[in-house]
This record gives C-alpha cells, structure tokens and sequence, in this order.
C-alpha cells in the first residue's frame, strides 16, 4: 500500500503498555513538512521515550509535532497528549462525544471511577474484586492527564500539510471512538483489532446501546474498499471486509451462547452470566467481562429475549 502514497509517508511507533493489553501504535503522519500523530500512548516514562526516540531515527522531533488525533479517549491513546502539547504547542483532536474526557481528565476521572464501581455493584461482581479494582482503577488516573483538546464532528476534515484527515465517527468501544481516514489509510484506533475484539460495555461507563452502536460503526467502516487499514494495536489488518464480517459473526454467537445459558429458566446476574461464559474471571477481566455481557444484554433485551428482574438478574423471555 505504500505506492498509493504520494502526498504523505506513514511511519508506526509501537510505545510500551504494561497495563492495557497490547503496546500502543502511534502513527507519525507527514505531509509537505507538516508533522502529526495519530494517537499518544500511555502517560509514562517509558511511553515518552519510546516516542521520542521513535521520532529521532526518522530525522524528527516532539517540538516538530504540529497535530494530534486521538481516535478515543483512553489513556493508553491519549495519555501522553498533554505533554506533547506542552513542548510542541501542538494542536489535539478528539471527537465531541470523548472531548469531555480529555480535555476534564483530572477533574471528570473521580466521578467516572464512582459510576464503575456503581455499576460493578449493579451487576453483581463479588466486594473483593470491586475492592480490588477500585485501587487498581485509582492507580489507573496517573495514566493521563488533561488535554486542551478540540472537539471533532462526524465528517470533518483538517489538513495536514497537502493532505486531509476526515473523521469517520464509530462509536462502539467508546461513543466518541472515530477513525481517521488520509487518502486510501484508514487509522482505525480500537474500533477494529487484527488478533481480538475490542471490549464493548466496560469501557465506557457513562454510555448505553453501545453494541448496537459498534454493530452500525463496524458496517460503516466494511464498504472502504481499497483501504489500508492501520490499527491501535497489532499489526495492519489486510482485509477490513473480511474482519468486519469475522466480528459480527463473533457478537452474534455470543448472544447466543447468553440466550444457552439463560434457557434453564434461572435468574443470574451479570457477573454470574459472565463467568459461565468466560470461566473464572479475575482483577480487571471480572470488569471487562461483565461489561460486555452487559452490553449484549442491553441488545437482547431490546429484542424482548431476556428480562430484568430483582436483584440485578436477567432471566430469558
């Protein structure tokens, strides 16, 4: 894919992330002179250097960055954008509906932190796992810090150098997560992954409908045909139709696999259906698990297949 460009070179800076998954790919974007990242990496010091050295043996600085494009709001993906600012005046990008996030980072983060372990209750995880995670979580908030980001909207374009970076709003792991389409490249952040689904539910806690969200931002993203498609992890994904197709299949089987469970008539809550999908499920997986299975739940229920009942359970109609 490289031949297709002739206005702009791409170069990929994987940065270190003990925390979250897999390391982080950072994509330098260069255009006529102008230099632009395309996401930030995880607020830490081995994140910083790793950047920082990733732009050195390319022949450029963090002072040379003029834009940053954030495809979503978690640190992993934002973290570092305060302090690339700071020395570079850069300007940062996130769509409006993740803006809040980046931009309060410090003041928002307590109060989204007491929603997850609301909602942790809510589903039932056991106390010692929300303990567990309610000082994880707190660890968690030196990840990242405040941005002064601007908001994006659905269709926007802003230029770097000769070229054009159009935002492509997809929410689904967050309901501000976009992509970033140059040309025939596609950045596509969390919203597709070539080796795991990216978690739905448990990511954006402040947020409802969001499989059904992921399902229509998945479609809206298959028919690019032709494009290179270059995620926040891992390694470019070859064939988006295919993958897109491989994902859908993936959510519709699992909401199968919940309606298997729930068909013994026995009310379960959300934690309970969680680990018979997945077996036992510990520190932050207890969380990413029960999300998702609520987030399926949500659809499930809109479709009058299950029910909520007393105590946080569901039971299948």
């Amino acid at each position: 894919m490289e031949s297709k460009r002739t206005k702009f070179s791409v170069h990929k800076i994987e940065l270190p992330n003990p925390f979250f998954e897999k390391d982080n790919n950072v994509y330098l974007l260069e255009s006529d002179g102008e230099l632009a990242l395309v996401d930030a990496g995880i607020e830490l010091p081995q994140a910083f250097e790793a950047l920082r050295r990733g732009l050195h043996a390319r022949g450029y600085s963090l002072e040379q960055v003029s834009k940053v494009f954030v495809t979503h709001k978690h640190v992993d993906h934002a973290g570092l954008a305060a302090r690339i600012h700071e020395l570079s005046g850069a300007e940062v990008y996130v769509h409006e509906e993740d803006w809040p996030d980046v931009r309060e980072y410090d003041t928002r983060y307590p109060e989204v932190h007491e929603r997850y372990l609301e909602r942790m209750r809510e589903w039932g995880l056991p106390a010692e796992v929300i303990e567990q995670m309610d000082a994880t979580r707190r660890t968690f908030q030196e990840l990242g810090r405040s941005a002064p980001a601007e908001p994006l909207r659905d269709g926007e374009e802003i230029p770097v150098g000769a070229v054009t970076v159009r935002v492509l709003h997809t929410p689904g792991h967050t309901r501000g997560s976009a992509c970033f389409l140059v040309d025939e490249t596609l950045f596509v952040g969390d919203h597709v992954l070539p080796d795991y689904t990216p978690n739905i539910g448990a990511t954006d806690i402040t947020a409802h409908g969001l499989l059904g969200a992921y399902r229509e931002s998945l479609r809206k993203i298959r028919d690019l045909d032709g494009v290179e498609v270059l995620p926040g992890h891992g390694r470019p994904i070859d064939d988006v139709r295919a993958r897109v197709d491989e994902i859908l299949r993936h959510h519709d089987e699992r909401e199968e696999r919940i309606l298997q469970i729930l068909a013994d008539g026995r009310p379960r809550t959300v934690y309970e259906i969680a680990v018979a999908l997945f077996g036992d499920l510990r520190d932050h997986h207890a969380l990413l698990g029960a999300g998702e299975v609520y987030a399926h739940l949500e659809e499930l229920q809109r479709a009058k297949l299950v029910a909520p009942t007393e105590g946080g359970r569901y039971v299948r109609l």
